[in-house]
């Protein structure tokens, strides 16, 4: 064995212990959240859909169709426990009722993917969101939900809201993934295949993705921002990715529809001319939800959705449409290391309470 590759085998030895502290942490704060692991099945879908809910407190307001909810939203490759710790740090009053599915291939999904691949149809923008209209019909969320989306789950929140108003009624939106607002450069990388973007084809792929989600790529090893996971982890990372991916080629295939979904493979596409109503909304060059009521968090520094189409989507929107940026940050994590959740769950609280009707608890 070479230096190098005792190096690696004590990385993934300590690191695959350090990650399973992490679970251990993980499964408490899942527990003290109050948040229950529960799905239900989706007639039109044909699916089970995972999800973690936290009924409210007052079982009077659980049946009315008013009581606050609140909807959250994972990213791309994430999972619905992936909001536990933000929303623990959020201390949301008792009476609002918290919702947080995981979509379609994603999370708990991931067994149904393993268990039949055969069977088992990749996700579109569209699947997703008919989905998740029809798991908020069967779960009776009410007309009075506030969303929160990151990235995937922010394209989510904003279409949803645009389809549904009578279901939600605010959103807030970090980097949503909003078709004409996917980095240029990173979907040229995709469909050329240089970037296994969360397919993470080596231990390389994996440590340039991770700075995809900070600030960007810096290839040398005197890199001046901060990468947010320590180098020393990073091959247990990347064993545990390759053991718990369902199949060969998963997350590329996944990846594939959902761009291919949005008609992003093809970059001499025409953009707006599609056919029906829905697809121009997919495909529209700005806002077409202008009035809604909306908070809009876009890290200056994001190379996965671009800050500046973002900031050019929404510069036509109404003054319902509040439009914040931060500096020395990138798609998920900050220069210095910070995960953007840590820097902003105080003001999204804050906007995110705000109900149609105060029927709320205190903690």
């Amino acid at each position: 064995m070479t230096a190098k590759t005792i190096q690696r085998e004590i990385e993934a030895t300590v690191g695959t212990q350090l990650l399973k502290l992490a679970v251990k942490a993980g499964n408490r704060a899942l527990q003290k959240s109050k948040l229950v692991q529960k799905k239900v099945y989706l007639p039109r879908s044909g699916i089970w859909m995972n999800y973690l809910e936290r009924e409210t407190s007052d079982e009077d307001t659980n049946k009315d169709t008013n009581r606050p909810t609140l909807l959250f939203f994972h990213g791309l490759s994430g999972r619905s426990q992936d909001y536990v710790h933000t929303i623990r740090a959020m201390k949301i009053p008792s009476g609002v009722r918290i919702l947080c599915p995981d979509q379609i291939g994603h999370g708990m999904d991931l067994e149904r993917a393993a268990s039949n691949p055969s069977g088992f149809a990749m996700p579109t923008h569209t699947t997703m969101l008919e989905s998740t209209i029809e798991f908020l019909e069967t779960v009776r969320a009410g007309n009075n939900c506030n969303a929160f989306g990151i990235s995937l789950g922010g394209g989510l929140a904003y279409y949803l809201r645009l389809k549904r108003p009578d279901i939600v009624r605010r959103t807030v939106l970090v980097s949503p993934a909003i078709r004409n607002c996917i980095d240029d450069d990173l979907l040229a990388d995709i469909r050329e295949g240089r970037k296994g973007f969360i397919e993470f084809r080596s231990r390389d792929d994996m440590k340039m993705a991770f700075r995809d989600l900070s600030t960007g790529q810096q290839r040398t090893n005197e890199r001046k921002r901060k990468d947010p996971v320590p180098p020393f982890l990073l091959e247990a990372l990347y064993r545990a990715h390759k053991s718990n991916t369902p199949t060969e080629g998963y997350h590329k295939e996944l990846l594939q529809s959902l761009i291919a979904g949005a008609r992003l493979m093809d970059p001499n596409a025409e953009k707006g001319n599609d056919d029906d109503d829905e697809s121009l909304f997919f495909s529209a060059q700005t806002d077409v939800d202008r009035t809604s009521p909306r908070l809009v968090i876009w890290p200056e520094q994001d190379v996965i959705c671009s800050y500046e189409k973002g900031r050019d989507y929404f510069k036509d929107s109404s003054s319902e449409t509040e439009f914040r940026s931060i500096p020395d940050c990138g798609h998920c994590f900050h220069a210095d290391g910070r995960f953007i959740m840590n820097i902003i769950h105080s003001e999204i609280r804050e906007y995110l309470l705000d109900f149609s009707s105060e029927t709320t608890s205190t903690p």
